[in-house]
């Protein structure tokens, strides 16, 4: 799998590029495909390798993710379902930490984790600006 270096990847080395690549597995949805719904139960932290991805939250706000961004995250953290329903705006292709996973990944991988937690921190101010 190719873990191209842009969103949560971007400036890290090869060498560490490789590593968390071979904790991944790659999965593919066809356009239309619900990835995810909200409310439900969590599956994996999700990366975008190629293609679009459509975020539609509770409140009706919408949001396209590409190659790079992640999701998924959030549920895994707080075991508390789904924060948004995920539908593939084209044919996916997404890197996957199973939820399993998860916890020994970040911990494997603090680089990572720190761009995890400055993502959370930039929604969460989004949020708290009503600008999501």
């Amino acid at each position: 799998m190719d873990l191209k270096p842009v969103g949560i990847f971007q400036g890290m080395p090869l060498a560490e590029l490789k590593k968390i690549s071979k904790q991944m597995r790659e999965i593919r949805h066809p356009k239309g495909a619900e990835i995810m719904i909200r409310g439900e139960g969590g599956v994996g932290f999700l990366v975008i390798l190629s293609g679009e991805a459509e975020v539609a939250t509770g409140d009706g706000r919408r949001r396209t993710l590409g190659p790079g961004d992640h999701f998924g995250e959030m549920a895994m953290l707080d075991h508390q379902g789904r924060s948004a329903t995920v539908t593939a705006a084209s044919d996916l292709v997404l890197a996957a930490v199973p939820e399993w996973g998860f916890k020994p990944f970040l911990q494997d991988h603090p680089e990572v984790t720190y761009r995890l937690l400055e993502t959370l921190s930039r929604r969460l101010r989004d949020a708290e600006a009503g600008e999501v």
